[in-house]
């Protein structure tokens, strides 16, 4: 189920307030923007962003307060190689397509992917596994209608 800008936010701002991490100006500025949010923005990008409510907010900042949200779980990284981190907050399942012409980043919503480790195979005693990512990769229908 997609969840709507406002209840991701209130998602956020509850679970920011539930974890200890107090809500400043510029924190609550953030989290409005990751809320209102649909794609997958750079540190960068969310500067930027938070720069227009914010005009005086400092990059140092913002990328701290992003580092606490990744930190507590609240938002998700997408690293990829030779591409700058991105953050997201689409708390519904789903995996990610990657244009491997302009690099652009889908979400993905696959049918019930039961993940289970064959640990006979994997030599994983002890490890414990926080997420499990499937990334897709091909070509957009805009990079394939300009080939």
């Amino acid at each position: 189920m997609l969840t709507s800008p406002a209840s991701r936010y209130v998602r956020l701002r509850d679970a920011c307030g539930a974890q200890g991490l107090r809500l400043t100006p510029q924190r609550d500025v953030l989290l409005r923007v990751l809320s209102e949010t649909s794609g997958h923005p750079t540190a960068d990008d969310l500067v930027r962003q938070v720069r227009a409510v914010l005009p005086s907010v400092s990059h140092a900042t913002v990328y701290r307060h992003v580092q606490e949200l990744v930190r507590a779980n609240l938002v998700g990284t997408l690293e990829r190689a030779g591409a700058s981190v991105q953050y997201e907050v689409n708390p519904d399942s789903h995996h990610h397509f990657v244009c491997r012409s302009c690099g652009e980043v889908w979400d993905v919503y696959l049918d019930e992917v039961d993940y289970r480790v064959d640990r006979r195979r994997s030599h994983l005693r002890g490890f414990r596994i926080d997420r499990s990512e499937v990334q897709l990769r091909g070509v957009c229908a805009s990079c394939r209608e300009r080939a």
